[in-house]
């Protein structure tokens, strides 16, 4: 099983009421791991599960950045999750509309950890808005 597929499944489970769905990317290419609706709120995550930060681009490959460029420069709401293995960490990332990365919130990996990400994701557009 792909490490982003345990990951998944580890969000889902540690999180088991909230509504998370998988998405295949057989149709097309860019589009992130996971959609997700935070009371309300519609938001897309890629997953990236790795064991240093150190990864070029957090692991994206062009279409993802090109995807995660367009959707958020259009009011939308897609980030990265990514989790460290080795210090057991959850880094929420967010690409705007330059493409620049940036680094919104980090966690311990546990159900309080996911819970605040998910938070982070919710309170977003109110906290940045503009960026």
């Amino acid at each position: 099983m792909k490490k982003e597929n345990q990951f998944y499944n580890y969000i889902k489970n540690t999180l088991n009421d909230q509504y998370f769905i998988k998405i295949e990317h057989s149709l097309s290419v860019g589009i992130p791991d996971v959609l997700t609706i935070i009371d309300g709120l519609i938001a897309f995550i890629e997953l990236k599960q790795t064991n240093t930060i150190k990864l070029e681009n957090l692991g994206l490959n062009k279409f993802q950045i090109a995807w995660h460029i367009k959707h958020n420069k259009h009011n939308g709401n897609a980030f990265i999750l990514v989790l460290e293995d080795k210090q057991s960490t959850l880094k929420l990332f967010r690409i705007g509309g330059r493409g620049v990365f940036s680094h919104i919130f980090t966690a311990k990996k546990s159900r309080s950890g996911l819970k605040k990400i998910m938070g982070a994701i919710k309170t977003y557009k109110k906290t940045y808005k503009n960026l």
